[in-house]
């Protein structure tokens, strides 16, 4: 591809960026923005409940200990599956935030379509 060519085709998004907007095209970015909004709550939420879980699975371990006692092996097991829940939350806010934008965008679609 030529330079001339690919300089070209870089500049055509920027163009149509700085044109002005319809009100059909601005609501419907603003109902992208609204999902993106929504889908970061969504994964700022999870984010910090998984953080805690982590943090309760590290003290479970320090509190076990090198003890290979049965209390121990119960509390190392607790960890573990404060590991696992906080995996869990993580992908379940990863699947509702991309619905949620997913949405947004499929409304801004629709709208732009009328």
């Amino acid at each position: 591809m030529s330079y001339r060519l690919a300089l070209s085709l870089a500049l055509v998004p920027l163009a149509a960026a700085c044109s002005p907007q319809t009100p059909q095209e601005q609501r419907a970015e603003a109902l992208r923005d609204e999902a993106d909004a929504q889908a970061d709550a969504i994964e700022a939420a999870a984010d910090n409940q998984a953080a805690q879980m982590e943090s309760q699975a590290a003290q479970l371990v320090e509190q076990a200990g090198p003890s290979e006692s049965f209390e121990a092996q119960r509390l190392k097991v607790q960890a573990d599956s404060l590991k696992e829940q906080a995996k869990l939350v993580r992908r379940e806010a990863e699947a509702k935030a991309r619905a949620a934008r997913d949405r947004g965008e499929a409304e801004a679609s629709a709208l732009l379509a009328q």
